[in-house]
């Protein structure tokens, strides 16, 4: 079931905890969508003997892809959502960025 994000602001966390806890929640994604494409590269390397089998294939060869590309996005998100997270704090504590 789909947990949301938000549900981690609770009042006694710092601004910039919350901000870092949603970084580390995008790495969970990312992590979560590797296993995802170890499954899909696996069914990839199967001998696919049919036409069908070999578009199945080539689709899942598309979708490997494009959740790669997702889990880098997602991985640097989370960097920069760490460096706004130690700004944020820099900032709130009194201290120049």
């Amino acid at each position: 079931m789909y947990r949301s994000p938000t549900s981690g602001l609770a009042h006694e966390q710092e601004p910039s905890e919350v901000v870092r806890d949603l970084a580390r929640q995008l790495r969970v994604q990312a992590e979560a969508i590797d296993l995802v494409l170890r499954r899909l590269r696996a069914a990839e390397h199967l001998d696919w003997e049919s036409p069908a089998g070999r578009n199945f294939r080539s689709l899942l060869g598309e979708r490997t892809t494009s959740l790669v590309v997702t889990t880098a996005r997602l991985r640097e998100a989370a960097v920069s959502m760490d460096a706004y997270g130690s700004a944020l704090q820099l900032v709130l504590n009194g201290s120049q960025v």
